[in-house]
């Protein structure tokens, strides 16, 4: 299974209505925010119906259906799938609640990882047309920031398209070698705010006191960036200005 981290492509027949050629049983998606080439986004039962079954490559929606996604779990149960609590790779979340108990799905693009967090993709009636959401073990139960307290937690439904979990480190891997313009700007972004995030306060004397000596000056703006990592080059030129100002360190 390949991680569903960007919108589906325009024109995939499975977020597209039966009606105008697709595959999808669903209602069209909120027609003030509604995907021209996409017609049933947005929409969280739309997605999910759509991804579940694109995960099986059916050439149909041979799973779920046009329903409120608090009706999932019943569906999927006389349709035979199976229901977990944890999070499985390519299952569909459900949760009850909300507006006249319209309920909420979302698809695990990533299952529990070491520090409990689940990757989803999904459709938001009243939001955005796809989004990536990383729930923590305490959001399955209270949906996600946007969710009321209403939302229930129902369970997730295996995908029988899905036989074997992959690993942590596949799926990373996997990730990456698919996205690597997305890492390279979280890796930017990431320096970048290392950069400008001040020192604390035990070490603000003490990176005075370098700049000063000409040990630590820092780039050309004088920016000595504290919370970045150090690199073997950088420690060279602490010791080349140790070794000029007299070893005065």
């Amino acid at each position: 299974m390949i991680p569903q981290l960007v919108r589906p492509k325009d024109g995939d027949p499975y977020y597209n209505r039966k009606t105008t050629g697709g595959y999808n049983p669903c209602i069209f998606g909120n027609p003030i925010r509604r995907v021209a080439k996409l017609n049933v986004l947005p929409n969280c039962v739309g997605y999910a119906v759509g991804r579940f079954n694109a995960i099986g490559g059916y050439g149909c929606c041979k799973y779920l259906g046009n329903t409120n996604a608090s009706n999932f779990i019943d569906l999927a149960k006389r349709q035979g799938l199976q229901i977990t609590q944890e999070p499985t790779l390519g299952g569909c979340m459900v949760w009850s609640g909300g507006d006249n108990n319209y309920g909420h799905a979302a698809i695990v693009e990533m299952p529990v990882n070491k520090v409990g967090v689940t990757i989803t993709s999904e459709s938001e009636y009243y939001g955005k047309a796809f989004t990536i959401y990383a729930r923590s073990g305490e959001e399955w139960a209270d949906g996600c920031y946007w969710m009321g307290k209403s939302y229930k937690y129902l369970g997730c439904i295996k995908n029988p398209a899905v036989t074997e979990e992959m690993t942590e480190d596949e799926i990373k891997k996997l990730i990456i070698s698919m996205f690597p313009d997305l890492f390279r700007e979280a890796i930017a972004d990431y320096f970048k705010t290392l950069m400008y995030k001040p020192a604390d306060d035990y070490a603000k004397d003490a990176l005075e006191w370098a700049k000063d000596n000409g040990i630590m000056i820092g780039n050309l703006s004088g920016n000595q960036m504290p919370q970045s990592p150090i690199k073997r080059e950088d420690l060279v030129c602490v010791l080349y200005g140790m070794e000029k100002n007299n070893g005065r360190a």
